[in-house]
């Protein structure tokens, strides 16, 4: 916002700090962050507007779960905005996974992911979305931008070593440094950290997606071809996910063994050791890695 001034952040609650982490904005920026009435639909409709006037907004959606109130305005406009104008515009629709109950948290990334026209992403550490941020607010085109509560607000020592090089941020990758890898684990968001440790036990090439659309298939396949082996750990529900997608593209393309961890089709629950029951652990990682490689 210091570098751009038609950056602009708006939602409900905006100015009133109540679900922005950094007040320091509304102080630096007053007339920049923009609080707008409880209606999910027409505040994305209303960034859609700043957009067609050239400006670059940023739509707090809050919970994950009110985007449901903004599929028209998202799927319907949103996603078309460039296909209908000439000159492309950028729209950042956000939106956090959160914690706490069956209507505070659904994964709906997946959702996104399938409408033409759309860019989802899901960091997994906080330097990830920093970095995805900048390089949202310089696409031309409409991004749907999860985080997810879950996730600490420092980046810990093994996420830094995520080297984040792709030029656009699609997925970032740990080559094991000191082995040849005898497995291809991919993953995303919140589930990363279950997997992290299992990395500085055993060769493998790690993918944290980062981008979920579009979507890096080439790259996990020349590992693949390596490893003769795909594990996928995803947060969010294993039926119709973005694993099933990128396990059903990766296997057309190279003969593998492919196992996918994820959560489990059932309604989020209220307590906090249940939901994070539901993300797939470290030792459910070890153990159908185990498996895979018995079968190498």
């Amino acid at each position: 916002m210091a570098v751009d001034e038609s950056v602009y952040m708006l939602g409900e609650g905006a100015g009133m700090k109540t679900h922005f982490d950094a007040p320091e904005i509304e102080r630096l920026y007053p007339h920049r962050v923009i609080t707008l009435p409880i209606s999910e639909d027409a505040n994305t409709n209303f960034a859609v507007g700043l957009a067609l006037q050239g400006c670059l907004p940023i739509v707090d959606v809050i919970s994950s779960d009110f985007l449901y109130r903004t599929m028209d305005s998202i799927c319907n406009t949103v996603a078309k905005v460039n296909y209908v104008h000439d000159e492309p515009k950028t729209i950042i629709i956000r939106a956090e996974f959160m914690t706490g109950g069956p209507t505070s948290g659904q994964r709906i990334e997946s959702l996104f992911a399938h409408i033409p026209g759309l860019r989802v992403v899901v960091p997994s550490n906080p330097r990830d979305a920093y970095s995805l941020m900048v390089h949202s607010l310089n696409y031309k085109g409409a991004t749907v931008f999860f985080e997810d509560r879950m996730i600490e607000d420092a980046t810990t020592r093994q996420q830094d070593r995520l080297d984040g090089s792709s030029a656009d941020f699609r997925y970032s990758m740990l080559p094991h440094e000191s082995f040849e890898p005898i497995l291809t684990v991919v993953s995303y968001g919140i589930s990363l950290r279950h997997v992290l440790p299992f990395y500085n036990e055993t060769p493998i090439d790690l993918f944290d997606l980062a981008v979920l659309w579009p979507l890096d298939v080439d790259s996990v396949v020349r590992s693949v071809i390596r490893t003769g082996n795909l594990l996928i750990v995803e947060p969010d529900v294993l039926f119709g996910g973005i694993g099933a997608e990128l396990a059903a593209q990766v296997i057309e393309r190279v003969p593998c063994r492919v196992r996918r961890l994820g959560a489990p089709r059932t309604t989020i629950p209220a307590c906090r050791d249940l939901h994070e029951r539901m993300l797939p652990s470290l030792e459910a990682v070890k153990k159908v890695a185990t498996e895979l490689l018995v079968l190498r």
